[in-house]
């Protein structure tokens, strides 16, 4: 068994992925800046003998070494969680995301770990010039300062993997969804009903389309490439491999929550951003994961399937 760190694992990924690495029988370490008490996802792991929990906020603290040492492998899933903040505050996904990546790969260099799982984003590539995109897609220019730190991010993890001899593992996620989502269009759009039936405000003109992915699909693809991938520098899309469109959601939303005569008002888009919803947005987010699939993993859920289970548990939970 293996003894890890998840940073960020309050987190929604983050919570999932504690509770399969325990449920595995592996030691997980937990690093978040919000206390135990606030973390809802893990209170019933709280008094599992092989968790630990240290509140940390990552930007604040000089060094992690202390909370690292012991452990064998990092899941990295702690930055900021809103795109849209990074717009208004131009250096908060350097200090939240690039910066702290830095000082956990620190932390891992004076403890001697070796091996890191990141989560990267689809932001990255920008508005890219091949779709599918495939993971050697070049010409990454990333449209908002969230996917400039994690392509930052990606940029030193492999710096420090041929430096000093590391291995890591990076998923650059599309839409990663589920029943306790607590952020995003679904989350967004569901609340708004709560609020106004009547009528629904969508970003954007409708015709984005973007790839969704399963929670459990997704903990599948980390887990499954982690024990079968072994080169120092293991890159891969992971998402479903299908789209959907922002109407076709919107139709799903409307059809579990049986409403009919809803006004749907589009805001469109701000010129020059691709047709996006907002700036920084990419209208077609649809990534090729052949390259996970000759590793012998494969979705069990399509987007379209995967947006409608989240939509379901939203509504039951919200």
């Amino acid at each position: 068994m293996t003894k890890f760190i998840v940073t960020g694992g309050a987190g929604f990924i983050g919570s999932h992925m504690v509770h399969r690495l325990l449920n595995s029988g592996h030691e997980v370490r937990v690093i978040d800046k919000i206390s135990l008490d606030q973390a809802i996802r893990l209170q019933s792991v709280a008094s599992d003998k092989k968790f630990s929990y240290c509140q940390r906020d990552l930007s604040q603290v000089e060094t992690l070494e202390p909370d690292f040492r012991g452990f064998e492998a990092v899941v990295h899933f702690a930055a900021s969680a809103d795109i849209s903040l990074g717009q208004k505050n131009t250096d908060l996904d350097l200090k939240h995301g690039t910066v702290v990546t830095l000082k956990v790969l620190e932390a891992m260099r004076l403890c001697n770990i070796k091996k890191i799982i990141f989560s990267s984003s689809s932001t990255v590539y920008g508005f890219p010039i091949k779709v599918p995109t495939t993971e050697d897609t070049g010409m990454m220019f990333p449209a908002s300062l969230y996917g400039a730190s994690k392509l930052a991010s990606e940029a030193l993890i492999s710096a420090f993997c041929y430096l000093y001899d590391m291995k890591c593992w990076i998923f650059r996620f599309g839409n990663v969804i589920g029943n306790d989502t607590a952020r995003g269009v679904i989350f967004d759009l569901v609340h708004k009903l709560r609020k106004n039936q009547d009528e629904l405000e969508v970003l954007g003109n409708g015709e984005q389309v973007k790839d969704y992915v399963n929670i459990d699909d997704c903990l599948d693809a980390i887990l499954h490439s982690f024990s079968k991938a072994d080169e120092k520098i293991n890159v891969f899309n992971l998402s479903s491999g299908t789209i959907l469109s922002v109407k076709d959601l919107v139709k799903i939303i409307l059809e579990e929550m049986n409403l009919k005569n809803t006004r749907i008002r589009y805001t469109g888009g701000p010129q020059g951003w691709g047709g996006g919803g907002w700036a920084g947005d990419v209208k077609i987010v649809h990534y090729d994961i052949s390259k996970l699939k000759k590793l012998g993993w494969s979705p069990k859920f399509s987007s379209a399937e995967a947006v409608r289970l989240a939509v379901k548990g939203t509504i039951k939970n919200s």
